[in-house]
């Protein structure tokens, strides 16, 4: 193992240290020496410098990725597996830095962060445990003959990796990548790149070959860009919004890159009349407040049965008034601040244009006591807006919830589904048939029933239409790190032996 340098966190002073990319098992800086900050959400701060790399800097890692992934491809899968599973151990060490770490960064409150990263060692033993258990098959074919597949890693993959949920967003396609033969080149968002960074750290830690795991910082139009276009990248995952997904995609395509893709989404949140309303208050509250709205699943479009419209408009009001926004290292704190300035303005613009658009019930501000220079913001729900509106088709990654009123399923069915995005939806109710039969309905790519959405590495995630393509998560997710390799074996040991290409050798 090469000899690393560690990023050191000052949680006092909310500062960190040392940032470096991670190319073929050392820390160093970017080729170019360029850097940039990384700021704290909650205070508009500089936490540290970053590395800004570019394409010199992805191809040194695609090119330490490329050369030892033929020795990580033969490397026996239950070694591969035990890998994970010192990772995973390294990670539950490190724990407390890697949530803090995530916490600053990326405006999750210390609470919500230290359960994400807890949870991440799921991810990693579950891949190691299919390491060596996921395979091909064997195909009847005509005549004296032996045909089955084998399932090859794709070799390098790279990871394109969004600044909502970025540790844990980088382990869920990491770790099957990994645990399936692949060597990783990620790329975390700008605006979030310690976790990733502490990360590589605890992978060289954990025994990994040098430049199976790499890490580049950067801007997306650099550093992604680059890694997005590299033709030695044979495969592609992205999570993050659509129209940056397109711009993967046609960079993808001119090399023949095979591509994942986690992208925006406009979720319902579906009330039926005979919903327990504490509940589905507390569901719309998950869906479209949790870390702030910035979630691709965020249940922003609340469709209530007009029967209990009022009623549930006054307990939302009322769940609302309890959610503590604040710093997210203060006690108590529900809902800390936006990620970025930028996010900021966006979601600002939003509300404005929601004002034009419908009728403000809640929130639309700054909440009271926030810290100066963060980025908060309260929670905003519109009603009366109708299903064209802005704020209702536009994914807005802010905690803004439009309300709908409907009568029919019929009715429900097509306000639902006419959208460009189809990733996730919330259903609440009691007559489960009555739920089941509309979830059939429903053009997206995961249901929730009485729930709101919690990842696990087990569930298959992604979306329909152009909320994504293939899966993360799930045995699913195997088609997403894995080619095909078809092979046949004559047993009658001559070609001229019972051979009949249909009736036409030549």
């Amino acid at each position: 193992m090469s000899v690393t340098q560690s990023l050191t966190l000052d949680p006092d002073a909310r500062t960190a240290e040392n940032a470096m990319i991670f190319v073929d098992g050392a820390f160093v800086a970017a080729a170019s020496g360029g850097t940039f900050p990384t700021v704290d959400p909650n205070t508009g701060k500089t936490i540290a410098q970053v590395p800004r790399a570019d394409g010199t800097d992805v191809d040194r890692a695609v090119a330490a990725a490329k050369r030892v992934a033929v020795e990580w491809q033969f490397t026996d899968a239950i070694a591969r597996a035990g890998l994970l599973r010192a990772l995973a151990a390294k990670v539950t060490e490190h724990a407390d830095e890697l949530a803090r770490l995530e916490a600053l960064d990326s405006g999750h409150y210390l609470a919500k962060a230290q359960e994400l990263v807890g949870a991440i060692p799921l991810w990693l033993d579950y891949w190691a445990s299919l390491a060596d258990k996921v395979g091909g098959r064997t195909i009847e074919v005509p005549g004296n003959k032996l045909s089955f597949t084998v399932l090859e890693p794709l070799g390098v993959t790279a990871h394109i990796v969004p600044w909502n949920y970025p540790l844990l967003i980088l382990v869920r396609s990491c770790a099957p990548a990994l645990a399936l033969g692949n060597t990783c080149v990620v790329k975390p968002a700008e605006d979030t790149s310690l976790s990733a960074l502490k990360f590589a750290e605890l992978v060289s830690e954990a025994g990994f070959p040098d430049g199976v795991f790499n890490v580049v910082t950067g801007y997306g139009t650099e550093a992604g860009a680059s890694l997005a276009a590299h033709p030695d990248v044979a495969g592609i995952t992205f999570t993050g919004s659509t129209e940056t997904g397109k711009a993967v995609t046609k960079l993808a395509a001119d090399h023949i890159a095979q591509v994942n893709l986690e992208l925006g989404g406009k979720s319902p949140t579906i009330v039926f009349p005979d919903a327990d309303l504490d509940d589905a208050v507390e569901a719309a509250v998950q869906g479209f407040c949790s870390h702030t709205g910035q979630v691709c699943v965020a249940g922003t479009r609340l469709f209530v049965h007009a029967d209990i419209r009022d009623e549930f408009l006054g307990k939302l009001t009322a769940r609302l008034d309890s959610t503590q926004v604040g710093d997210g290292f203060a006690d108590g704190t529900q809902m800390g601040p936006l990620v970025s300035q930028k996010q900021y303005d966006r979601v600002r613009s939003y509300i404005e244009t929601g004002k034009t658009e419908g009728t403000l019930h809640y929130g639309g501000g700054r909440p009271a006591g926030a810290p100066d220079g963060g980025y908060f913001i309260e929670p905003t729900v519109f009603v009366d807006v109708g299903h064209d509106a802005r704020i209702a088709r536009e994914e807005i990654f802010g905690p803004v919830a439009s309300v709908h009123s409907w009568s029919t399923e019929d009715e429900l069915v097509e306000a639902v589904n006419d959208s460009i995005y189809g990733l996730f939806a919330v259903l609440l109710g009691r007559d489960i048939t009555r739920l089941l039969s509309t979830a059939r309905r429903l053009q997206v790519g995961g249901v929730m029933i009485n729930d709101w959405f919690g990842e696990l590495p087990m569930t298959p995630h992604g979306g329909h239409k152009q909320s994504g393509t293939g899966r993360e998560e799930g045995l699913e997710a195997v088609h997403g790190y894995t080619q095909v390799k078809h092979v046949t074996v004559n047993l009658d040991g001559s070609l001229r032996a019972g051979t009949d290409w249909a009736g036409a050798p030549l």
